[in-house]
């Protein structure tokens, strides 16, 4: 029979037991510990990789937010406004439709609108210091949860100001690390109602409106002061995503998503439960009251090209005229087409203003003479366009400047072939090319004889007749091609060719490089109107080109005037006597008998000089001639090389 354990045994039992349990237990609690150690380790090892593969890319995010920050300034928050173009009494000419855009202040923003977008995108705007943590710390878990996928946003309104004003709108890590090293520098720099100010006025809400006001104004009808809760909500959500919802092409989903932000607007305490009502009630009303569209005239779109090469000298782009082959052309074709995009592009992207040199009373003259010498031929394109078209650029010899362009019969066609076409010059090239260079060299003047006769390899003269031995001054005035042609050959065709390259004659090309055609207006493309007229204001100015376009002035509205350094570039082409022998010959072609262009002397003895040019089968006529005061070229012809039907130059007529 067992004895019953006394006591004392059992105090033993159990002091024994709790040893054995502590013992386990300490155990344990170092085996924890030395496994929390070496995690820690561990994580601590992965915690330095990590950082040393990050470290480059956080120090390059420091870098570009410090560069942001340190020329950070009000303006950077407005946008750009239309580019207008002014003449030369800064009267407005020309519009570039830019989104109409309109900085308003923080006091003309509606306070609907205001708290719209912080119940739907950054509950916490008024107490946060640029980054909502919380947000953040949301956003990165979905970010975990979809495998790297980044599905949702956590910006604040004041990250999204800069993602605005100075980030791109790609979603990226390294865009994200520079939002939230530069939302608490903003929010140090401006308060709370600056930012809510800039962030109204740098959003895009669709259909060309940049900025509240803008968008106020085309949805409603009203400034942004005036908006109701229901139209802010409907702002806000085109804001969000301009193309999904789109109140006139997706007016279903910006129903929903207005109703959407007004629910959101009643949960923050915004709207009372009875206006909310009200609100959701209230139809989808949209007015697309359109402003000012972009008048794209000849004048502005003359402009615009010569301010973009204006640019493109600011950045010092070298331009080349003439092209030894294939590949010098190509390479020179695709920078010029890259850098001439690129500044065009920008201008019409809104913020300048482009004072130029065209005179508003002549430019309606030449336009009115132009309609009314080519209202007899009626026939359109399929286009609606008249078929027989014309041309004509001034400019005033005093100043070089180009003060009338006109592209076409009429205002609506917006296509400036003064310009933008290259059609083949005829024989007003003759004096440019073959003559001028031709008494450069001493070899040639007035009086030298010269033999017209017919060629087998050569060119015929107009009307098949041929004069034997004539002046170089008769066979300029009569156009006699045999003449010209010879003349060319003899200087060397590339020497001639290479005086239109200094005159900067843009359309050469190297095809045209030792054509002997060239010396009739045999060219690859042919030549632009205003370039024919800057070539023979050349010759009424002495022999002297100078490079003056349109453009008197450029100004930014955030960089101010960009002309201010560049300097127009003259250059003697021709020397004075040649120039002035030219001159002289020119007049006969107005004055004598046998001229091209008798008849056509100016009614009030102002003496003029010029020359007329006719291509084969009457494709093409131009006539270019000048006074003391002004040159003028003028060019008539069908798009599509039809035969010009006249029983005179119409060109000649028209100058």
């Amino acid at each position: 029979m067992k004895s019953n354990p006394t006591p004392h045994s059992l105090m033993r039992a159990l002091s024994g037991f709790f040893v054995s349990l502590f013992g386990i237990l300490g155990w344990l609690f170092q085996s924890i510990l030395h496994i929390l150690t070496c995690g820690l380790v561990l994580c601590g090892l992965i915690g330095l990789l990590v950082y040393a593969k990050v470290r480059p890319e956080l120090d390059h995010c420091r870098e570009v937010a410090y560069d942001k920050l340190a020329q950070m300034q009000r303006q950077d928050f407005h946008m750009l406004s239309d580019t207008e173009i002014y003449d030369k009494n800064d009267q407005l000419i020309g519009l570039i439709n830019a989104g109409h855009y309109e900085y308003v202040p923080i006091s003309q923003i509606s306070m609907n609108l205001q708290n719209a977008y912080i119940a739907q995108e950054d509950r916490r705007f008024k107490s946060h210091t640029g980054v909502d943590w919380i947000a953040t710390f949301r956003a990165g878990l979905a970010l975990v949860k979809n495998r790297g996928e980044i599905t949702q946003g956590g910006s604040t309104i004041t990250q999204q100001v800069v993602k605005n004003t100075y980030l791109t709108q790609e979603q990226s890590f390294t865009r994200k690390i520079v939002e939230i090293l530069l939302a608490p520098e903003i929010e140090k720099k401006y308060s709370k109602a600056d930012i809510m100010e800039f962030y109204c006025n740098t959003n895009f809400y669709g259909n060309h409106c940049y900025g509240v006001e803008a968008a106020s104004r085309y949805y409603f009808g009203k400034d942004a002061s005036d908006l109701e809760s229901y139209e802010a909500a409907v702002l806000v959500g085109i804001s969000n995503s301009p193309t999904a919802y789109n109140p006139v092409r997706n007016p279903e989903a910006s129903l929903k998503k207005r109703n959407d932000v007004l629910h959101s607007m009643l949960e923050v305490g915004y709207l009372t439960e009875d206006a909310y009502q009200n609100a959701i009630s209230q139809p989808l009303s949209i007015v697309q009251e359109e402003g000012e569209g972009s008048d794209e005239n000849y004048m502005s779109s003359y402009a615009i090209h010569c301010a973009a090469l204006e640019l493109m000298k600011k950045d010092n782009f070298q331009f080349q005229y003439i092209f030894k082959d294939k590949e010098d052309y190509t390479q020179y074709m695709d920078r010029y087409t890259a850098a001439y995009s690129e500044k065009s592009d920008l201008i019409r992207s809104g913020g300048f203003k482009l004072y130029t040199s065209i005179d508003s009373t002549i430019q309606s003259q030449l336009q009115a003479q132009i309609d009314q010498s080519l209202s007899g031929f009626t026939e359109l394109q399929e286009n609606g366009k008249y078929a027989l078209q014309g041309a004509g650029v001034i400019v005033d010899n005093k100043t070089n400047y180009v003060v009338a362009i006109v592209g076409g019969r009429g205002t609506e066609d917006k296509f400036n072939r003064a310009y933008l076409s290259a059609r083949q010059p005829g024989s007003t090239i003759k004096p440019l090319i073959d003559y001028g260079p031709a008494f450069d060299t001493g070899e040639y003047y007035p009086t030298r004889m010269v033999d017209d006769h017919k060629w087998t390899d050569g060119p015929s003269n107009s009307g098949g007749r041929y004069f034997g031995n004539v002046t170089v001054r008769e066979a300029l005035n009569r156009s006699l091609n045999t003449v010209a042609w010879q003349i060319l050959e003899d200087i060397g065709i590339d020497y001639g060719l290479d005086y239109l390259g200094e005159m900067q004659f843009q359309k050469l090309t190297y095809v045209d490089n030792n054509v002997p055609s060239l010396s009739i207006g045999g060219f690859t493309n042919g030549v632009r109107v205003v370039d024919m007229a800057k070539g023979y204001s050349t010759l009424a100015n002495g022999g002297v080109y100078n490079d003056q376009t349109c453009i008197r002035r450029i100004d930014h509205e955030h960089n101010g005037e960009l002309t201010k350094n560049l300097k127009p570039h003259s250059q003697v082409v021709y020397q004075q006597d040649s120039a002035y022998m030219l001159t002289d010959i020119l007049k006969g072609t107005l004055t004598e008998a046998y001229g091209t262009g008798y008849g056509l002397a100016l009614e009030n003895g102002m003496p003029a000089a010029g020359k007329t040019g006719t291509t084969n089968d009457n494709y093409d006529r131009y006539f270019t001639g000048y006074t003391p005061y002004y040159c003028a070229a003028v060019w008539v012809g069908y798009k599509n090389n039809e035969r010009i039907s006249y029983s005179v130059n119409p060109a000649a007529s028209l100058w």
